[in-house]
């Protein structure tokens, strides 16, 4: 990098400073409070960080130029409220000035502190101490409980909002968060699963290992229960309400067709037909919804694609089955060794 590419942080404009801050994307946050008259007063601040585990401390950072100032600086209660990606209007009206953000502040719920019922996750936390910083505060929060709902964070990036919009091959990276499995269908039935000692059936679906992809997790839980299967095409992609991971529930293609049996460490593996309601075998909002989705998407030839949203999912219709990429558009001529760049 040659000398000029370099910007002096004390001699530039601080609208540049401040947009080369932003070139880190964060989530962002409605911090809330009640004044001395019991008035809620809010912000939308992006500037929000872990302290400490023990004790559980967190920081929001406050403008001193900041209207709300005294009242959080006196407040010793205030909640964090980390928003979800279907709350880009309510980040716009905690940061704005007039009618929009009144109605908002009289959408807070809870006494003291006052909180967004519809977020992320919500922090409720005592005040614990205030450092000055230049022409900010650093307001630091002992958290005293919290809770954490389904959906995916609303980011922060160049002065913007955008959603993280997570891909199958994102989440795969996270793995401690997600757990794969298989719809394998044949003669119109659905094989499911059973652990020893359970009364419940199940989908087959494993935690993905850090740096594994769901095709080898796949081929690897189906070969356990004695198929030789491999994905398919992603066919539903959801958060139970009780569960943090994302589940991603992908179509299988079966070698050989499955067998029921009793695997030796006890686990039963049978393929249910529709009328045997395979659905009331299951545990899970979500999964029990899929089943139901895929008898009848089967009934009428038309599949697609389930994803989680705010109201309800949508569907993504799949045309057909999937086959190798060799076979489709034929009348093509292509082959990877003559990409050009």
């Amino acid at each position: 990098m040659i000398e000029s590419d370099w910007t002096d942080a004390q001699e530039c404009d601080r609208r540049v400073f401040r947009n080369i801050l932003g070139s880190f994307m964060t989530g962002v946050t409605v911090i809330a409070a009640r004044d001395a008259l019991g008035g809620a007063r809010a912000f939308t601040a992006n500037s929000f960080t872990s302290v400490s585990l023990d004790p559980p401390l967190i920081l929001v950072c406050l403008a001193k130029s900041a209207s709300s100032l005294d009242v959080f600086a006196k407040a010793q209660h205030f909640s964090v409220n980390i928003l979800s990606e279907r709350q880009k209007e309510v980040a716009t009206a905690f940061a704005s000035r007039g009618p929009a953000k009144d109605e908002a502040l009289a959408g807070l719920e809870g006494a003291n502190p006052p909180f967004l019922e519809a977020s992320l996750s919500t922090l409720c936390c005592t005040y614990h101490n205030m450092v000055d910083a230049g022409d900010h505060v650093i307001l630091i929060g002992q958290v005293v409980r919290f809770r954490s709902g389904p959906g995916q964070p609303l980011g922060y990036f160049r002065g913007n909002y955008v959603k993280f919009g997570l891909g199958v091959g994102t989440l795969e990276e996270l793995a401690s968060a997600v757990s794969v499995g298989g719809l394998l269908e044949q003669d119109g039935r659905v094989v499911l699963m059973r652990r020893p000692a359970s009364d419940r059936w199940e989908v087959p679906t494993i935690p993905l290992r850090p740096g594994e992809g769901h095709t080898t997790a796949i081929r690897a839980l189906f070969s356990r229960l004695g198929v030789s299967a491999a994905s398919s095409f992603l066919y539903s992609i959801f958060k139970e309400e009780e569960e943090l991971q994302t589940t991603m529930i992908f179509s299988v293609d079966a070698v050989e067709p499955a067998i029921d049996a009793v695997l030796s460490d006890g686990t039963e593996v049978r393929a249910f037909s529709e009328q045997e309601k395979p659905w009331n075998l299951v545990d899970g909002l979500m999964m029990q919804g899929m089943l139901v989705r895929f008898f009848r998407e089967r009934a009428s030839g038309n599949f697609g694609l389930y994803f989680d949203t705010a109201d309800g999912g949508r569907i993504a219709p799949i045309g057909g089955k999937a086959r190798h990429w060799t076979e489709w558009l034929p009348a093509q001529s292509y082959s990877p060794s003559r990409q050009t760049a």
